[in-house]
């Protein structure tokens, strides 16, 4: 039986769409001005790994993120946030419409991000983020919620037991669109992806208390013999969560992680 944390993600993703109103901040942007520079203002991330190169472009109506394979080790990287509004309880959704997925090098990671701190300096960004390693799990693509140090990016250990309280492994199919939720609120870190008009296809909760806030963006990697980093996003959505709401997610999260122990332990 799936775990009580699935429904607490789900209540946390449904912020975005309103099922707890009056959010502290709103930052939207489906690119239909056809830049990144106004409504929101982006701000470039590109010395993650000392690559150069980079392109962000808004001109289609649509977010495209390019980057070659030239920086430290042979990394390429590029990142985005919005600086206007920092945020401590968050949840951020984009829909990812195009991506690299090489049938035999696959491609480098692309994630949602939050609590970002902005710094563009070399190996020193840090932030959460929620993401799809298309080259993972056998070239079969696996999600990951993530503490970024610099230019790792570290996994934080799902709460469960996979395939039951958790789907991490999974299969992105380019030809198709995706939209992806990180949800943060206090320590509880929870990230959902689901096609669009369709089903969920992947979920995992987390905990974890390094960052307490901070900016809201998009980023991607990729590696030689991986192929360039090439990813296009869509509808950006970044919300402040209201402090009553918190506590009642908190709640919800620390029943959840109690019903969980008593499942497991009825089931040895």
């Amino acid at each position: 039986m799936r775990s009580f944390l699935i429904i607490v993600s789900c209540i946390v993703a449904g912020l975005t769409i309103g099922v707890l109103p009056n959010a502290n901040a709103n930052v939207f942007d489906d690119f239909s001005d056809l830049n990144d520079t106004a409504n929101p203002t982006w701000t470039h991330l590109n010395g993650l790994v000392a690559s150069t190169g980079q392109t962000w472009d808004a001109s289609t109506g649509q977010y495209r993120m390019t980057a070659p394979n030239n920086g430290f080790s042979n990394l390429g990287f590029i990142g985005s946030y919005v600086g206007s509004e920092s945020f401590s309880n968050v949840v951020v959704t984009a829909d990812i419409v195009s991506f690299i997925d090489d049938p035999v090098a696959q491609g480098g990671p692309f994630a949602l991000a939050a609590r970002l701190d902005g710094n563009n300096a070399f190996n020193s960004l840090k932030g959460y983020a929620y993401g799809y390693e298309p080259a993972s799990a056998g070239g079969n693509g696996e999600f990951a919620l993530y503490r970024i140090v610099g230019a790792s990016l570290n996994d934080v250990n799902a709460i469960g037991v996979e395939n039951v309280d958790y789907i991490r492994k999974a299969t992105l199919d380019p030809t198709k669109d995706y939209t992806f939720t990180l949800s943060i609120v206090g320590s509880l870190l929870s990230g959902q992806v689901r096609e669009v008009g369709g089903p969920i296809v992947a979920y995992q909760t987390a905990i974890d208390a390094t960052y307490s806030s901070g900016f809201s963006g998009l980023f991607a990697f990729s590696q030689v013999p991986a192929p360039p980093t090439d990813v296009t996003w869509d509808n950006f959505q970044s919300v402040g969560v209201p402090e009553p709401a918190t506590s009642l997610l908190v709640a919800l999260g620390i029943l959840g992680l109690t019903v969980l122990g008593r499942n497991y332990r009825n089931m040895r």
